[in-house]
Order: C-alpha cells, then structure tokens, then sequence
C-alpha cells in the first residue's frame, strides 16, 4: 500500500524576523521587551500575543531559545528568550564563533535582575533615538568591548553610538549600578573608585570624547555619591566624564536621549544628545585606549 505522504513545516526567514534575531544578539528579551523595540522595526507587532507567537515558532525551528526569569519582582515568572547558535549563524554565518563563553547559555540566577534591567534600558534609547529621528548604532554588547588602559581592562555593561540627522555623533559606555559593588576601594577591580579612575586616565589619552552613563536601579542617594567620586578623581574638573539617571527615571520618559534626565558630576540636569560634546566626535571603533593600542572590535 502506498505510504503517507509526511511534510515538515515549512520554515521561512522573513525581514522582521532577521529584526528580531539582530534584537536578541543585543541582549536576551522577554515579549515584552520585544513588543516595544518592535515599534522601531519595519513591520511592527500588534500585541504581546503576536510576539510569543512567532517567539515560539523561532524557537521550534531552533532560531532562538527560551528561559524563565526567576527573580523576585517584576518580570518574575516571565520567558526571556536568546539566539541559539543557529540563528547566531543566520545572522553571522556558518562559521562564525559567538563573542564570549557563555553567549549561549541560560542566564544564571545571580546575573538574572541585571541583565533585565540592562534590557530594559538598551530598549528604551532605541525606542527614544528611534522616535527622535536619531541612529542607534556601533553597539557593544555586554563583556564584549576591552578597553586597556594601563595593566587594567574595563569592560562596560554595554556601549552604543548616537548619530544625529546633522551627522553629529555621540558615543556612550553604559555601567549599571545594581548596589553590589563597593563604591570605594583602590583594590577590588569593580569599585566605582577604581573604574572612575581608569575611565578618568582612558579618556584623557584618547582622542575620541565619549560619556560613561552610570544607570542605578535602586532608590536612593548611591547614584550622587557615586557621581561625587567621579568629580573627586577627575583629572579635568571641567569634563562631565560620568552623567547618571535612575533607571525607573530614565524609562518613565519616552523622549529620554533628548530629555535632561542624567545629572553630570557637578548634578546639572543634561540629556544625551546635548551636553557640550564636540561635533567631531568618531566612532569608538576608532579610539585607542590608555597603552596606545587599538580598543578591540
């Protein structure tokens, strides 16, 4: 007798999304988080139901991959997904290796509130840049960026460049502050002492201007205190190296790059895309970092 005919679904890569993937490759992102970027894309999404939907069909044909937030608080309980080595090969090809170790792997307990909080604020400057008319663009994801200065390496949380319609560019290194790390200390590498001072001595060796954003995600007075610091160590008292919001401050406001939400060193209000910074500022795919060599792409 003749057998069946079996067919396998058909599995078709539209441009949104290969959107999506480029999303994800960013930072992991619950549906949620997805719907809002979505608005920046070509074809956005109608509800948060259409975004796990075709969040589900990626993951079954083996695109992405799903987790489950299990912190206390908001986004508790929730699925955020990442790429899975296929769709980082989509979006790289065949033979390219992800940036760091762990790309692919689950998000531990410890860094789960962080990298929500990291999300949420890399999604709300592209929404913001986006309705601004302003590119979002030369972005480094998390541990992906070495800057050397010195013996020393930071790498930021995250860095991003804004272009202006008049072809100003702006250039950013991201810190988060979730409370755990001391503020002052010369020893513990992740002091807000010690990486004040390295990012201090990098730009004043760099050709290239650039901001450190310092984003808390408590309440409290730790974000003036650490800002304070950055004044004690600057070489240049003149030079707003450090500028800082809460992160709740900076997501309740939908015009946030053009806004005045970030205090500078001095605890003046200014906004990203003003602030005093020259119009001749180049991509950091050109700085040079504190010992003289290239910063890594």
């Amino acid at each position: 007798a003749r057998q069946p005919m079996t067919t396998r679904p058909r599995r078709i890569l539209t441009g949104r999304d290969l959107e999506i993937l480029t999303a994800l490759d960013r930072t992991p992102l619950t549906a949620g988080q997805l719907l809002k970027l979505a608005g920046t894309f070509t074809n956005p999404f109608g509800s948060e139901r259409m975004v796990r939907e075709r969040l589900a069909a990626l993951a079954s044909a083996g695109w992405v991959q799903a987790g489950r937030y299990a912190t206390v608080g908001a986004g508790a309980g929730q699925n955020y997904y990442q790429l899975s080595r296929v769709g980082y090969r989509i979006l790289y090809g065949e033979s390219a290796e992800a940036p760091t170790k762990r790309y692919f792997a689950p998000l531990s307990l410890p860094r789960q509130y962080h990298t929500r909080a990291l999300a949420d604020f890399i999604v709300h400057t592209i929404v913001a840049a986006h309705a601004a008319g302003v590119t979002f663009t030369d972005f480094y994801r998390e541990n992906t960026l070495k800057l050397t200065v010195g013996n020393d390496c930071l790498y930021p949380d995250a860095a991003f460049q804004l272009v202006l319609p008049d072809g100003r560019t702006f250039n950013y290194l991201v810190e988060l502050d979730n409370h755990t790390e001391q503020i002052r200390s010369t020893k513990d590498a992740d002091s807000w002492q010690k990486k004040a001072r390295l990012y201090d001595d990098l730009q004043s060796s760099s050709s290239n201007r650039f901001r450190v954003l310092v984003v808390t995600t408590r309440s409290g007075p730790r974000l003036k205190t650490i800002l304070a610091l950055g004044a004690a160590v600057a070489s240049n008292r003149q030079r707003s190296l450090l500028l800082g919001v809460p992160l709740a401050s900076y997501l309740a406001v939908p015009t946030a790059i053009q806004s005045p939400v970030f205090l500078d060193h001095h605890l003046r209000a200014v906004s990203l895309v003003t602030g005093g910074v020259p119009a001749t500022v180049t991509s950091l795919h050109n700085s040079t970092t504190a010992s003289g060599a290239a910063a890594p792409q």
